[in-house]
């Protein structure tokens, strides 16, 4: 009895005789699949556990732009014709409406095509005039021949008196044929007229003046000034977009454009209509939201980039062009939520794909799992996992090198 008490008594101090000093225990498979680690261990290896949930998988994409204003809520301001700048009514920054005065130039074209005008219109009226009373003429003749008609028929009258109504008659019509002719012809002058001030974008008027007024041809913000009273200015370059040519430059910054110059095998990841979000250091903490509207416009052979254009909300006017943007762009991936972990969990230990669950405080179980789609943060878990489960996202390495250990001492 006394032998059995102390054999017991050695085998229950063995485990207690061999731990290392400090109080460290070194890794030790307590089951199969199974590593412990003491607290120690787990610090020096910067063990971090996170817990598989379900999660958008999707890729995120970060460009640097340059905004840009909407050429198609843009517009320019040019001058028709030569003439002097004698005033100008807005300035860089102004709202302005569109059809509205931005400046006046002194220009005697403006001064013959409004007399051109004017005479048209009364040549107009005049030959309108004739044509009524040639027509008045023509009823008052008609009425004479059938009369005359009338009478010879009776034999009051006699035939050749009828003959001469007919003529009369046959005259004053020739005379309304003529008449009706000059008015078209005054009409057509009249039509020139008109349109010699519309290439001046210059309405009819009632009075003749030499200031031609420069309008904006659409509601928004001037950016650009390039006109001063005084300045001698030239008609621009037809066919041209010479800036040089742009006396005023107005756009709407109620949404602006960004290009993207995306990796090319990164474009096919994006969609019309798929959502980028931009920040920009003039509003610190707050996004933009945009969405791409075209994508490819052009391609780089040398870079092998595509560029993707993104138009940008900005209600309150914050981004201007050429300020200096950041955007995260999602291409590709699930939009639906699907288990994850992060990508860092994951390990292959004899070809196969693990995770190291914690089962315990400082205990961790080698899992295997089947992957699925991945990104550079997340990698999806289509079986072996359950969502909830606590797996090791940072110091995995070490658990596998613990793992292989152990399996290298069990042979």
């Amino acid at each position: 009895m006394v032998v059995a008490l102390l054999l017991g008594s050695c085998a229950a101090s063995k485990p207690e005789s061999s731990a290392p000093a400090g109080g460290e225990q070194a890794a030790a498979a307590t089951a199969p699949g199974t590593i412990a680690l003491t607290e120690q261990m787990e610090k020096r290896a910067g063990i971090q556990v996170t817990t598989a949930q379900k999660r958008p998988l999707v890729n995120r994409s970060l460009f640097s732009s340059t905004i840009e204003a909407p050429t198609d809520r843009s517009g320019v301001v040019t001058a028709s014709v030569q003439g002097v700048v004698t005033r100008v009514l807005a300035d860089v920054g102004q709202t302005v409406a569109r059809g509205q005065t931005l400046a006046y130039i002194s220009t005697p074209m403006l001064a013959e095509a409004q007399a051109g005008y004017f005479s048209a219109v009364a040549k107009v009226q005049e030959a309108h005039a004739q044509v009524q009373l040639t027509d008045s003429r023509v009823q008052l003749a008609r009425a004479d021949y059938e009369r005359e008609s009338a009478l010879y028929k009776k034999g009051i009258s006699a035939q050749r008196e009828q003959q001469a109504a007919l003529a009369r008659l046959d005259g004053t019509l020739s005379e309304l044929a003529a008449a009706k002719s000059t008015e078209a012809a005054a009409r057509s002058s009249l039509q020139a007229a008109r349109a010699r001030l519309n290439a001046l974008r210059q309405a009819t008027g009632s009075s003749i003046t030499d200031e031609l007024a420069l309008k904006s041809p659409v509601s928004g913000i001037v950016v650009s000034r390039m006109i001063q009273p005084g300045q001698v200015v030239n008609p621009a370059t037809a066919g041209t977009s010479n800036a040089e040519d742009h006396l005023f430059t107005i756009t709407s910054l109620a949404e602006v454009w960004a290009m993207l110059e995306v990796p090319q095998s990164e474009v096919a990841g994006l969609k019309l209509g798929a959502p980028v979000q931009f920040t920009s250091e003039v509003a610190p903490g707050e996004a933009f939201k945009g969405r791409i509207i075209r994508l490819g416009e052009t391609f780089d052979p040398q870079a092998r980039t595509a560029s993707v254009r993104v138009a940008i909300a900005n209600p309150h006017g914050t981004l201007k062009p050429g300020m200096l943007v950041l955007a995260q762009a999602i291409s590709g991936g699930s939009a639906r939520p699907v288990l994850a972990v992060p990508t860092a969990a994951i390990q292959q230990i004899d070809g196969k794909d693990v995770v190291f669950v914690r089962t315990a405080p400082h205990r961790y179980r080698q899992q295997p799992v089947v992957l699925g789609e991945r990104n550079a943060q997340l990698t999806q878990i289509v079986s072996g996992l359950t969502a909830g489960t606590e797996v090791v996202s940072d110091g995995s390495f070490v658990l596998k090198s613990e793992a292989l250990k152990a399996t290298l001492e069990g042979e």
